[in-house]
């Protein structure tokens, strides 16, 4: 009897000798891998695998072009900064522009008569042209003004993209376009 348990002892070894090998051969060629990393990409069911095309949502910007780049009411070439909204991802026909400034005032210069309006804000219309001045030097040529645009689909009122100008005081009559977000 004693014979039979160093025998069996010694078969035991083996046998878990030989299961840990074969585990860590497997672990390491990867079989045993969880199944996340073994599997393929799904492709959206919008997509064509056959034809290689699946459609490309870009999202929506605005940016704001804005001209002259400094401004000063003692001008006599323009009655503002012209600003007009330049979109990517979107279609501005079915947008609306909200503007809002946080100095100053917007003025609309526009055809058939070129008079000037003045404008209460916010402003919002369909991307057309519209004037930041100012006529009073402000309490603090310190803050800069901040000009923002928001574009709005017409129908669902959604939130398309934005944009931020910002203009700094040179002086207390002028202003420069400093940075455009």
């Amino acid at each position: 009897m004693s014979e039979k348990k160093p025998k069996q002892s010694t078969q035991f070894v083996i046998i878990f000798t030989l299961v840990l090998m074969v585990t860590t051969l497997l672990i390491t060629a990867g079989c045993l891998a969880p199944a996340s990393k073994n599997t393929s990409a799904t492709v959206p069911s919008t997509c064509s695998v056959d034809t290689g095309v699946c459609p490309v949502v870009l999202p929506g910007s605005v940016r704001i072009d804005a001209s002259p780049q400094m401004y000063s009411p003692t001008m006599s070439s323009t009655i503002g900064i012209g600003l007009t909204p330049n979109v990517t991802g979107f279609n501005p026909a079915d947008a609306e522009f909200e503007w809002n400034a946080t100095y100053g005032y917007f003025s609309d210069w526009s055809a058939p008569d070129y008079t000037i309006s003045r404008l209460s804000q916010p402003v919002v219309n369909h991307g057309e042209k519209i004037f930041w001045s100012f006529t009073e030097v402000p309490a603090s040529p310190l803050v800069p003004v901040i000009i923002t645009v928001i574009a709005r689909d017409v129908q669902s009122q959604k939130v398309l993209a934005g944009s931020r100008m910002t203009l700094g005081w040179k002086g207390n009559l002028t202003v420069v376009v400093e940075k455009i977000e």
